[in-house]
Parts: C-alpha cells; structure tokens; sequence
C-alpha cells in the first residue's frame, strides 16, 4: 500500500480504527507523517480522526497509546494462557517434525518416518557415522525430508537433538523481548517471562533413553575432537574408542589403513616423545605409554563375549537378587494430598496475575503474593521429593538392572568375531599400562580388567594374543 502511495496510485486511505492502521505509536505517527508527505490522508472512521485535521496527531499520539498498550496487554494474557498450556503438555507451534505429527495438540509418531530415525541414531551412535556420512546414505537410498528436499547434514543433527525423540517435550525454544520487537531470539532458559518448559515422558518416544544419553554423550565427544583441532573418523573400527590411561590423550593409528595389521599409538608420546617435559605454556607434555595392536583389542573383545555368556547366569542371579532387595525395601507413599495443595497454590497465583493484568493489583503486589505461594510451593514439592526419591531411585535401579540383563543376554549370544559388531559394542578403551586394557562397552553397567600377553616372531610370522586374565570392574 506504502508503494502505490508513493506511485501516486492513492490520494486516500481509509482505516477503521486506530489499532487496525499500526500496533504501536511511533509506527502509526511515522507512517502518517510519511504518507502526509506524499498529500496521502488517513482516516479513522472508528476513532473519528482525519490527519487532514489540525489536532489529529495529537488525538492520534493519544489513541496509539491506549491501543499500544491495549496490545500489550492482550500479548500478556496470550503469553499467560500459552505458558499454562504448555505446563499442562498441549503442543503449541509444532505443526509436523520428522517422525511425529501433532493430533489435537498430541504428538503422535509416523511409523514409517519412526524407522528412518531409528536408522539415524543406529548409525550415529553405532555405525560411529558422522551428519554427512548419514545424510548422504539417505540420500542414496531415496529418501525425502518433510519438504521433499534432499538431506543436510542440519537435517541430520536437529534430528539427533531432538529431545521429541526420547518422548520429552521442550516449548518456548524461541521467543520476543516484548510486544514491539520484530526480532526473534532463541531462547537460552534465561528469560524469566518466557521460560523453557520441558515436560518429561511427556509422548510415546521413538528411541530408549539409553540410546538418547549415549548419543548426547557422543556428540560431546565428538565436539572435543573438533575444538581440540581432531577430527572424527569412522574409517577405522578403533577410531575414537581408544585414551590414554597415562596423560589422557587419545590414541591415533600408527601407519596406513590399508596396512593390514594396525597399531594405534598415544597422540601424547607420537607428538612430544617418549620423556615428559614441561613446554612453554607450562603444559606436561611427553608419554611412555606403549603402541597397541588391533588384533590385541579384537582378541581382548573375543574373549569378553565368551566370559559374558559364560558368567551370565551368574550374574543375572546376583541382579535378580539385587531386584528382590530393592523390591522389599520399598515403600509407597501417598504424596497425594501434596499434589493437591501445590494445585490450589498455582491456582491462586494463576488468579493473582489475572487481577494484575486487569490493573486491580499492583505489580509489587502480585510480586509479594507469588513469593508466598511460591515459597510454599517450593517446601510441599521438597517433601514430595524426599517421599519419592527413594521409590524413584529404588525403581530406576531395577530398570537399568533389568536392561542390563537383556542386553547381556543379547551379548551371550554374539559369537562373531566381526571388527563391525566390536565396533558397535565398544564404548571405551583405556589403556592404563603395558599389557592392560580396560574396556567399557555400550548398554553395561561395569567394565572389563584385561591382563595379556604377545608371543611374535615377525621372522616367521607368528604374532599370538593371549589373554591372561578378565576381571569386571565398576
């Protein structure tokens, strides 16, 4: 409309009130002023204002301050009534994610988009892919994103950030300063007026919280590496998997790829040598930690997948005993009432802002008001806490116990020597000294003490791994 004012198209604009024509009041005095430049008048019929008029931009500063502020205030109460939904786990501005669409303010999962995510976790997490890697797979095998576009990497890490996913639900993840802004912030959990609500176990999830933990976890991982000037790497079947138990670095391959028996050697002693030394940033540098050959960690991981399924009936029997204790230990308790008394609180304060917002209470007032029922609130949600903490502790070690069972069932029947299945297991490596590893695998609640032993004669090509002991450690 600005434009054809300004090609001479519009001699005259007729607007029914003053709300209608801009939302705040310099807004509405610059652009009349503007089109009064350009001989273009402005009528409110509503609010009876003529710019043509001698006192119209005083009567128009007036009415633009009272619909400003009326504006405001309809922004307050939608913000009040938006953050109430959301509190009470109704999606708002979510119209359709990958693998979920919103059904009456639900989230409901897409099975056949479930799977694709599924996919992506699995080979982020075990096929040790990285977003690129994953999106071009995708892409190979023909599959569209939401918009029928071909995948990003970004696809690919909003997806593996995505607390949706586990079944937890995050709102207000952007938000405006106030009524006049334009701008779009995201929102950090610093904004008091419009804080980040999560609401757990909030949906059905798509993947286990096992899963959601071990990849967050690896995507720390993987963050190091970058900023530690490394980058992740999932050429080798040892990549990444294996530190230093000495100084802490990580271990790199020793030679070419496509040799077909790798070592792997301290990043640490590779870089600065055998002795330590002080640099001149006052840093430890140096390492003796000994080189590790792949088929050392294969031999090691062949042997902890044979004592798994020999030890697991032994285990399990010690966990089930576990369970039975936690189980007679437990006790319920009503906290009920507590609930109840925290609703009636929220209530009132939900009442308080109300009367706030329609100026029959102060701001300081509705400020002492809250901090009572919020100093109450605060007190009756510690003694719910203190009655459920130790059911809720009690009931979520039986449920890792229970995992860790039917994972180690699982496990007891892998009787392949593929590097691939090792590659998945593998969570960590540390290598304390020469001739010991520790290894750590995914969905396991304890560790592996491996002691060995290397008999070689390269002459003759004889190289043996002997595996002198495996103990469980925490």
């Amino acid at each position: 409309m600005i434009l054809d004012c300004e090609n001479g198209k519009i001699d005259l604009i007729l607007t029914k009130e003053v709300s209608r024509f801009a939302r705040n009041t310099i807004d509405t005095l610059s652009y009349t002023r503007k089109l009064k430049d350009l001989n273009v008048n402005v009528f409110f019929m509503n609010d009876g204002i003529d710019t043509r008029d001698k006192d119209s931009e005083l009567r128009l500063t007036i009415m633009a301050s009272l619909a400003q502020e009326e504006s405001r205030k309809i922004s307050e109460r939608v913000k009040w009534s938006m953050r109430r939904q959301m509190e009470n786990g109704v999606v708002l501005g979510c119209g359709r994610i990958y693998g979920y669409k919103v059904v009456d303010g639900k989230l409901e999962i897409v099975p056949e988009e479930a799977e694709i995510v599924k996919d992506i976790f699995h080979m982020y997490l075990y096929d040790g892919k990285g977003s690129s890697a994953i999106a071009h797979e995708l892409d190979k095998r023909g599959i569209p994103t939401l918009k029928n576009r071909v995948w990003s990497p970004q696809h690919v890490l909003k997806i593996l950030n995505n607390e949706k996913y586990v079944g937890d639900l995050t709102q207000w993840k952007v938000y405006k300063p106030n009524v006049l802004s334009e701008k779009v912030f995201i929102n950090h959990g610093d904004n008091l007026e419009a804080p980040l609500i999560t609401v757990s176990n909030h949906h059905d999830g798509i993947i286990s919280r096992e899963v959601w933990d071990a990849v967050q976890e690896e995507r720390k991982r993987r963050g190091w590496l970058t900023r530690e000037g490394k980058k992740h790497s999932n050429s080798f079947w040892l990549s990444g998997t294996m530190v230093c138990g000495k100084c802490g670095y990580s271990f790199t391959m020793s030679g070419s790829s496509k040799n077909p028996n790798i070592s792997l050697r301290c990043r640490n002693r590779a870089l600065y040598g055998k002795e330590k030394h002080t640099a001149l940033n006052g840093e430890v540098i140096g390492c003796d930690a000994h080189t590790v050959d792949e088929r050392i960690v294969a031999a090691a991981m062949k042997n902890i997948l044979e004592q798994i399924s020999t030890l697991r009936p032994v285990l399990e029997k010690q966990m089930f005993e576990e369970i039975q204790n936690i189980q007679l230990v437990q006790k319920d308790v009503d906290v009920t009432p507590l609930k109840e008394e925290i609703a009636k609180l929220e209530n009132k304060k939900h009442k308080a802002i109300d009367l706030m917002l329609d100026d029959l209470i102060s701001k300081d007032d509705l400020k002492k008001q809250t901090e009572i029922y919020d100093n109450e609130i605060a007190r009756l949600t510690e003694e719910i806490a203190r009655n459920q903490d130790i059911s809720a502790r009690h009931n979520t070690q039986m449920a890792e116990i229970k995992k860790t069972i039917e994972y180690m069932q699982k496990l007891s029947d892998c009787n392949s020597e593929s590097k691939e299945l090792y590659r998945s297991l593998l969570k960590q490596i540390v290598v304390p000294d020469y001739k010991i590893l520790d290894i750590y695998l995914n969905g396991v609640p304890f560790g592996f003490h491996i002691l060995y032993t290397v008999k070689k004669a390269p002459s003759i090509g004889i190289y043996d791994v002997i595996i002198d002991s495996c103990e469980i450690i925490s």
